[in-house]
């Protein structure tokens, strides 16, 4: 593993590669289904995109801490198997999008030797852990999280179950009220504490974004902070053993939170907390500014004063600040990111910090050093003073990959950018600070239930023809104590979205309101709402066919290419499938067939996937007949079907292959929603 590696793989890092190889050959030869590929494939980190074929790896960055060596070794890996294009995720992950099937394995390895792993990026799992990006150098917060987000990361990655989830645990750290983080939006969240003074969290749970958002309720007033791994865990286990896996609608934390109500909810905590013990932190390395003196007392060039002024922010380490980088879309191509990194080697700590604004943070740049870092980052394109309402304005990727995606969600953010900077308004104001987050879709990807103003992606028929639209959502916010949910239901159509968004800066800024919040509160979103009227008219198709057709596209709007998502690579799913497929082999004179279908339904219940037939035929031999959880008649079926695989004649009747299939589908039906198997049948 790579020097550059800043918290510690789990020991199964190897066989997972080496499993990725094989099932990824498996599945170019034919000899495995695109289900079962998807279902490996999705928790470590690699998604297909719209365009079938070609996929996205996704690196987890604890914190979104990036080293330049690692920005280097990334951007190789995007320039080979990639589409040289690098994306910053708003939950500080690190994308590369697309790789081909074959560039799957060994731009995973690559990562992986760079010690950015992609398990854990994706599916049912224990996803990337986030943190606020000024985490140690904030002037408002009680201490430095990042050393709790990597020891829970380590904590947390090692054990299998933390990839076999019901869906998706998402867990921030925050270190003050600001909750920047997002810790109450969160499936757990922890706000930093001081008692008696001791360093600790305020814990809460069951926050999450998406068609049926919620804010995180209190789970535990204070924990010691060292007790972070531990609460994490003990919250893993809740969800694993009680969250509903039948529903990927319904599978959330947060669903079994309104189901349960949060005293059940912290009941069944505290009995799983009784029975963790891990805890503690890792020594994460803060190293400070290396200050070089050949990048001092350098003049200032043209444009550094307005620079200045909206991008770099003194540190609670006085002399010190931090310098925020905002590409557009948080896009960087492989070139600029890896002239980015060689001017990192040169300035604060020699690590970039991934936000969730889709941008990054370089921080300890000190001020004699301001003038020359200005002057290198306007070489490569990233010194653009723009106003914060740019700067931070957040989209997902949409229709563009997405197999969810509505609406090419970056076309029309683009259109809004140029909107704005050629409306002649004053965005250096409050109102200049408005918080903007775009989905393709009602999924949340873009952030869009927690913004002052949010867009999420959506289709209405009009004079015959499907027209992309965007459902307008205000008044969302993050802080601990009043988090709220962004709400909103007026569409308004896409090609409009860019003067109706100017046309609502200028009413903001007209009414002098001290911010956009002051605006919603004082008659705005009645104000908000008659521009919206104004702007929601669809022309004929024969008078104006741009509102047919998405910014940034050229063909007229169209659903084609939408599909069923792979975030959560659904359980449920796939044992619908293997069952239905043995009962199609049986009636389609496939008995070996069958009989194997059914034996792999219900293995990953008990936290199995086999890559081959005869390893799926053992396993359900091993965990399902021994233990009788279906009658052990069936031993000498599974150990003909065994010897069949091995080239022996296969006779079985056909009636007991029927019956098996029925066994296994009786037990499925007796569990709950969280797959958990009855001891016997």
């Amino acid at each position: 593993m790579s020097s550059n590696t800043l918290y510690r793989l789990p020991a199964s890092i190897d066989s997972d590669l080496a499993e990725l190889k094989s099932v990824s050959d498996q599945f170019a030869a034919g000899d495995i289904t695109a289900a079962r590929f998807q279902a490996f494939r999705v928790p470590q980190g690699v998604y297909e995109q719209r365009e079938n074929g070609t996929f996205m790896l996704r690196a987890r960055l604890p914190a979104g801490i990036l080293t330049a060596q690692q920005m280097r070794d990334a951007a190789d890996v995007a320039r080979r198997y990639g589409d040289k294009t690098l994306h910053l995720t708003s939950r500080q992950d690190l994308q590369i999008h697309g790789v081909t099937l074959a560039g799957i394995h060994p731009a995973v390895v690559a990562l992986t030797d760079a010690g950015l792993a992609t398990k854990g990026g994706g599916g049912n799992t224990v996803r990337n852990i986030a943190a606020c990006y000024q985490a140690g150098v904030c002037p408002k917060e009680l201490f430095d999280v990042t050393p709790h987000v990597f020891a829970t990361t380590e904590a947390l990655l090692p054990d299998p179950l933390s990839f076999q989830l019901p869906r998706k645990y998402k867990i921030a750290f925050s270190g003050c009220p600001d909750d920047c983080a997002g810790a109450t939006i969160n499936d757990l969240g922890f706000i930093s504490r001081e008692r008696h003074g001791i360093e600790g969290f305020a814990v809460y749970a069951g926050g999450g974004l998406g068609a049926h958002s919620r804010v995180g309720q209190l789970l535990d007033e204070f924990i010691p902070a060292t007790d972070a791994p531990r609460v994490a865990e003990a919250l893993k286990r809740v969800f694993d053993k009680h969250g509903n896996r039948k529903n990927r609608h319904r599978a959330r934390l947060r669903f079994l939170l309104d189901e349960i109500g949060i005293e059940r909810l912290k009941e069944l905590y505290n009995e799983e907390l009784a029975t963790v013990s891990i805890s503690g932190t890792t020594a994460y390395p803060q190293a400070g500014s290396f200050i070089n003196e050949a990048y001092i007392a350098v003049e200032p060039k043209p444009g550094f004063a307005a620079w200045r002024d909206a991008v770099v922010v003194p540190q609670k380490q006085s002399g010190y600040h931090t310098v925020e980088i905002s590409p557009a879309l948080g896009n960087i191509d492989t070139e600029t990111f890896t002239r980015l990194a060689a001017i990192i080697d040169h300035f604060g700590d020699h690590r970039l910090r991934v936000t969730n604004w889709q941008n990054a943070l370089l921080r300890w740049v000190s001020e004699a050093q301001l003038p020359a870092l200005h002057a290198e980052l306007a070489e490569i394109g990233l010194a653009e003073p723009q106003p914060a309402v740019l700067r931070r304005m957040v989209t997902c990727a949409g229709a563009s990959t997405c197999r969810l995606g509505i609406c090419q969600s970056r076309g029309v953010s683009q259109a809004i950018r140029h909107a704005l900077v050629n409306s002649g308004l004053n965005l250096s104001g409050p109102v200049g600070n408005t918080v903007i987050h775009i989905s393709g879709c009602p999924n949340s990807c873009g952030r869009h239930p927690i913004a002052q103003i949010g867009l999420f992606g959506a289709a209405r028929r009009v004079n015959g023809r499907v027209v992309p639209h965007y459902v307008v959502q205000l008044g969302g916010h993050v802080k601990e104590g009043s988090t709220q949910i962004a709400t909103g239901t007026r569409a308004v159509p896409a090609r409009a979205i860019p003067a109706f968004l100017t046309d609502v800066f200028a009413a903001a800024i007209e009414s002098q309101a001290i911010g956009f919040d002051d605006f919603l509160a004082n008659g705005g979103r009645a104000k908000i709402d008659e521009i919206a009227a104004r702007h929601s008219a669809v022309p004929p198709f024969e008078v104006d066919a741009s509102y047919y057709t998405e910014w940034g596209a050229t063909e007229p709007f169209s659903l084609a290419g939408r599909g069923a998502g792979e975030c959560g690579a659904g359980v449920f799913d796939l044992i619908e499938l293997d069952l239905a497929a043995a009962r199609e082999a049986l009636e389609t004179g496939q008995p070996l067939a069958a009989t194997i279908y059914a034996a792999r339904a219900l293995l990953v219940t008990r936290g199995q996937q086999a890559n081959d037939d005869r390893k799926a035929l053992e396993l359900f031999g091993q965990l399902f007949v021994n233990e009788e959880l279906v009658p052990k008649s069936y031993r000498a079926l599974i150990d003909a079907a065994l010897a069949a695989t091995s080239g022996a004649p296969f006779d079985a009747d056909r009636t007991t292959i029927a019956d098996l299939i029925e066994a296994v589908r009786t037990l499925y039906a007796t569990m709950g929603p969280s797959l958990r198997l009855p001891t016997k049948v």
